[in-house]
């Protein structure tokens, strides 16, 4: 796997901390977000198709300068040809705590966060992010020492919900899930096991930390033992799993149906 802060033009390597973002939709949505965190794009569009120029104007507008390069340069670069002939040279993201985004939230009454244990794929964390945050969770965790970081082909995964979602990158998510306690959220584990819960039936805390896993590592043993409940999807047909994305995105939209008819 690639590191995010893995190139640099000269030397083969970004300077520490910086990010390389690859891909239309994240690079609309940076210009968006937060244009002055954008250092340089790198391109290697030739033709004048609207969607792609339409990066050109922005980097005018804001004036980001541009470098032409070719595809293969690209994909080195980005350790991936899914990049739409797009990359940036972005000045890191600033990942909180959890004391920092305990601190940040305050007395929110209902928030829901997603934790992301062991999701080694950077196709399917950046499916995470976007899913947490279409479905307004305040935050997504994850361990960077176990699981995908924010590589480019995360950034892009996530369809530019990276640049808005607050980003909680911890070392060791046990005990992030203790801090998460204390802070007055209850921790729920997506695990089918023995004594789990009916998700569809569960009656969710306001304030809710969502555990999902990959579906070959799973939840950390501990994790699932600090966890306040285990939750279970029901299945219906005739294949009896969803991927971690697709069942993320169910528990959140439990979460906030939940929420929506608790309020009423």
């Amino acid at each position: 796997m690639n590191h995010p802060h893995a190139y640099h033009a000269s030397k083969g390597r970004l300077p520490p901390k910086d990010q390389l973002i690859m891909g239309l939709h994240a690079l609309t949505e940076l210009f968006a977000a937060a244009p002055d965190r954008i250092l340089k794009v790198y391109t290697s569009v030739k033709n004048a198709q609207e969607r792609k120029t339409g990066i050109l104007k922005e980097c005018e507008k804001w004036q980001v300068p541009v470098v032409l390069t070719n595809e293969s340069e690209l994909t080195h670069m980005c350790g991936s040809d899914s990049h739409q002939m797009f990359a940036a040279h972005v000045k890191g993201r600033t990942f909180l705590d959890v004391a920092q985004f305990l601190e940040k939230i305050g007395d929110k009454d209902r928030s829901v966060v997603l934790m992301c244990d062991q999701i080694f794929d950077p196709q399917n964390f950046g499916a995470l992010i976007r899913s947490a945050e279409c479905l307004g969770a305040d935050a997504v965790v994850w361990s960077k020492n176990r699981g995908s970081d924010l590589t480019p082909v995360a950034a892009k995964s996530s369809c530019g919900a990276s640049e808005w979602m607050t980003l909680v990158r911890i070392a060791n998510l046990a005990e992030g899930v203790s801090q998460f306690q204390k802070g007055g959220y209850e921790v729920v584990a997506s695990v089918l096991k023995e004594g789990a819960v009916d998700a569809f039936r569960f009656s969710f805390s306001p304030r809710t930390v969502i555990v999902v896993g990959s579906e070959g590592e799973g939840i950390q043993p501990l994790i699932q033992k600090r966890a306040d409940h285990c939750l279970y999807i029901p299945m219906s047909g005739k294949i009896q799993s969803l991927n971690v994305a697709q069942a993320a995105t169910s528990l959140l939209t439990c979460f906030q149906r939940a929420s929506y008819f608790g309020a009423s």
